[in-house]
């Protein structure tokens, strides 16, 4: 039974698991560095290989995956319905983004949105990832690519209402696929700023440095 106890206790405890900053310890464990002052600032596992190296980089991304799937499993255990999947996941990517423990900074939600949707509409999400990959490889820019493929997010989880496979089981036919990917497409504007981007920067430090 969906209540608004409940509700708030999804978000709240989907906020506290995401706003755990794996990249960030795992930044501090391997350079004892603070990725806010690094770069851009952005506290993310692009970051984290880019100022720390391959290693701690995958072991950052293997956490924010690790997040995701507790996330997924605690929504399972308490209710098992569709609605607080998608609950959970938007709000662990809005503490990924605005952490508490970092006093708002954070990354882009990008890793836990990507898991969660894969594992919940893997072929509408892998539909949606080629207007990545498609404009990626034509233009070999990568911030217009990733601004075609959150707007295409949305549009392209409406076929989950109709079309929706999964292997683990998860797959359910529901428009709040739709809901949940524009969220996840409006964080992402809202949070992302060129300027601020870390392969974007990072290109640009190596042409700099020819």
């Amino acid at each position: 039974m969906t209540s608004a106890p409940l509700i708030i206790s999804m978000i709240g405890l989907g906020y506290l698991i995401g706003s755990i900053p794996s990249a960030y310890i795992m930044m501090r464990l391997w350079k004892r560095q603070d990725l806010r002052k690094l770069g851009t600032g952005n506290v993310t596992s692009t970051a984290v290989i880019i100022h720390g190296g391959m290693l701690p980089g995958i072991l950052s991304i293997l956490g924010e995956l690790l997040k995701t799937g507790l996330c997924l499993y605690v929504a399972h255990l308490w209710v098992g319905e569709l609605w607080a999947y998608l609950v959970i996941l938007v709000a662990a990517g809005v503490g990924q983004m605005w952490s508490i423990w970092l006093g708002g900074a954070g990354g882009q939600g990008q890793t836990i949105f990507g898991f969660g949707f894969l594992l919940l509409c893997p072929v509408p999400f892998a539909l949606a990832a080629l207007f990545f990959l498609v404009p990626c490889f034509i233009t070999g820019r990568v911030r217009p690519a990733n601004q075609v493929f959150h707007l295409a997010i949305p549009v392209m989880f409406l076929l989950a209402g109709l079309f929706n496979p999964s292997p683990l089981g998860l797959g359910q036919h529901s428009w709040g696929y739709a809901l949940a990917g524009a969220a996840s497409c409006g964080l992402f504007f809202i949070k992302y700023r060129p300027e601020a981007d870390d392969v974007l920067q990072a290109q640009a430090w190596a042409t700099n440095g020819r």
